[in-house]
């Protein structure tokens, strides 16, 4: 391992090597395939890269992450190592020249996404590239019961096989030991030294906090954002929540960036460019959706919170895993709200297509035949009669039509056709499976339990998830310490935010909206009589100015009715 130090240290920079990546490193160095799963920021990706500069051939690097290529690359360079990248972002003759260049022995890594194999010009090259090893990143990606499947991740292990299975690295933050099981079935490794630490850090604070009304959610979030005063991400699942959001900080004087999938590429760029440019002195908090931060290497995030749950636990290890990641206090906090689940589990539908949509998918393009050609994807979902434009089942079907050649070509590129050699018969058993969609239920439901439960450490929660050891106290979590006397002992003083509409509110014991909602007599759940003949249950309850407005489920009718309890009387059903 000396001269591995000395590397460590001339090229990368580092003193030494942090004691759990001792044993893996020492592996790839043999020759031996490795499986990690280590927390975000916890230098995996060191793990393929020295071993790439300290040995002869070419390690080719597998990555769903187009920004994040480019980034990694221009790091390495700077270092002077040689790396480059090829992906769409790249136009054919660069990626060509890039491609030949590593063939000429002069590359020692080269970054590509999976889609890369469907290129029929890679895969005429790819039999003089001197690969020597590989790596694949996001390794979760492979797995049907990992949090972020992808169509084209699945095929990886095919791939390896046509590389010559030279001896591989699979990296993930994230997976179970089920996953990890899958990763290796997938990829068939041979005797994998199978490495797995802990997935967070203990400088984290994790904490959930429920709220009863969905009007608190933004004054508490500008609490909070105010009181720790550093670099912060707020995620959140709807677009159009997320500028509101923003709007309504900037009432409350918090400036704010915000990132999502509707911004252009260009704008999505100068936002993240402006965030990682931020520092303590001179914060930026950026408003986003889960796209954002994969491959977002910012030491000095404060704090990561979550104005929606995400959709499983995974998700959220890996998402708060982006603050602290320079070892100091950080923040993470996520918003209960019951009504987002509900939000979740209707996400998680239209990302699971069944076998008869996808296959409904391939009819329809082959219905068009020459015209397929001339349209576009919104023809494609019109006729579908997919209407909710947050549905992206006609987008997944599509993309696991194109993975395993049922058709050919894009709408982008205006020479979509299907392959004639294609029968539905054909369409692996495994695609539109039912078992994928109660997969990601139960992962859903697992997060839901987690949230739910304030009796038990949240990292003996997640240990307990994930199958590593379990320590029952943290005293960094909302149930062994608590959010204010975490924020006290690390330096984040209260501070006043100025109000708008509902007051900013804390923990229950000093949020003015909650007591207000005390005062009132009912509180959502409870069953009530209402006018004349009405029964039901509360759903909400909502403060509108100096009233209150009341959503009741009809015991009869089941529909939900707003009343206003000025005027309709209500009385506790005994």
């Amino acid at each position: 391992m000396a001269d591995a130090e000395r590397v460590l240290c001339d090229v990368f920079g580092h003193a030494a090597l942090h004691p759990q990546q001792r044993a893996p490193l020492a592996a790839m160095l043999a020759g031996r395939d490795v499986l990690v799963t280590m927390p975000t920021g916890a230098g995996k990706s060191l793990l393929y890269q020295l071993p790439a500069v300290l040995l002869d051939g070419l390690t080719l690097v597998i990555s769903p992450l187009i920004a994040l290529m480019k980034d990694q690359v221009d790091a390495l360079q700077a270092r002077g190592v040689r790396a480059a990248f090829v992906n769409s972002s790249v136009d054919g003759r660069e990626r060509e020249a890039r491609l030949l260049a590593a063939g000429r022995g002069e590359l020692d890594l080269l970054f590509i996404t999976p889609e890369r194999f469907r290129s029929p010009r890679f895969m005429e090259l790819m039999g003089a590239l001197p690969i020597a090893r590989l790596a694949v990143d996001e390794a979760h990606c492979i797995s049907q019961w990992g949090h972020d499947f992808r169509p084209d991740y699945s095929r990886v292990g095919l791939y390896r096989e046509q590389l010559g299975s030279p001896p591989t690295i699979a990296l993930t933050a994230t997976a179970t030991p089920r996953v990890a099981r899958d990763i290796a079935a997938v990829l068939a490794l041979r005797d994998p030294l199978i490495v797995r630490t802990g997935i967070e850090r203990d400088n984290l604070y994790l904490g959930f906090e429920r709220l009863l009304l969905a009007e608190d959610k933004t004054p508490h979030l500008a609490q909070r954002i105010a009181r720790l005063r550093g670099p912060g991400i707020v995620y959140s699942t709807l677009i159009r929540d997320l500028e509101a959001l923003h709007d309504e900080l900037a009432r409350r004087g918090i400036t704010s960036l915000v990132y999502h999938g509707k911004l252009s590429a260009r704008e999505r760029r100068a936002m993240q460019e402006r965030f990682m440019a931020s520092t303590p002195a001179e914060p930026a908090v950026v408003l986003a959706t889960n796209a954002f931060g994969m491959g977002v290497d910012k030491p000095d995030i404060r704090f990561v919170l979550h104005a929606q749950v995400p959709r499983t636990i995974e998700a959220w290890t890996q998402e708060v895993g982006r603050a602290g990641r320079d070892g100091l206090p950080s923040f993470c906090e996520t918003l209960v709200f019951d009504e987002d689940f509900a939000l979740q589990r209707e996400f998680l539908n239209w990302a699971n297509p069944d076998r008869e949509f996808v296959l409904g998918v391939w009819h329809t393009i082959a219905a068009w035949g020459e015209r397929a050609a001339a349209m576009e994807y919104e023809d494609l979902v019109a006729s579908l009669l997919v209407k909710n434009r947050r549905d992206n089942r006609a987008a997944i079907a599509l993309k696991w039509l194109e993975v395993v050649g049922a058709v050919t070509g894009s709408f982008e590129r205006h020479d979509l056709a299907v392959n004639p050699d294609f029968m539905p018969s054909d369409l692996p058993e495994y695609v539109g499976s039912e078992d994928k969609r109660n997969n990601d239920l139960d992962g859903l439901v697992a997060l839901a339990r987690m949230a739910g439960g304030a009796e038990r450490c949240r990292r003996a929660s997640l240990a307990e998830h994930f199958e590593l050891d379990v320590d029952e106290r943290c005293h960094a979590c909302d149930v062994c310490t608590g959010a204010e006397a975490f924020l006290d002992a690390n330096g984040f003083a209260a501070v006043a935010v100025p109000k708008r509409g509902v007051a900013p509110s804390a923990h229950a014991e000093s949020n003015p909206a909650l007591e207000t909602a005390r005062a009132f007599p009912f509180q959502r759940g409870d069953w009530v009589r209402y006018g004349r003949h009405g029964m039901g249950r509360i759903v909400s309850v909502a403060e509108r100015g100096k009233q209150f407005e009341v959503t009741i489920e009809d015991a009869s009718s089941l529909q939900h009715k707003r009343i206003n309890p000025a005027k309709v009387a209500l009385k506790p059903l005994e």
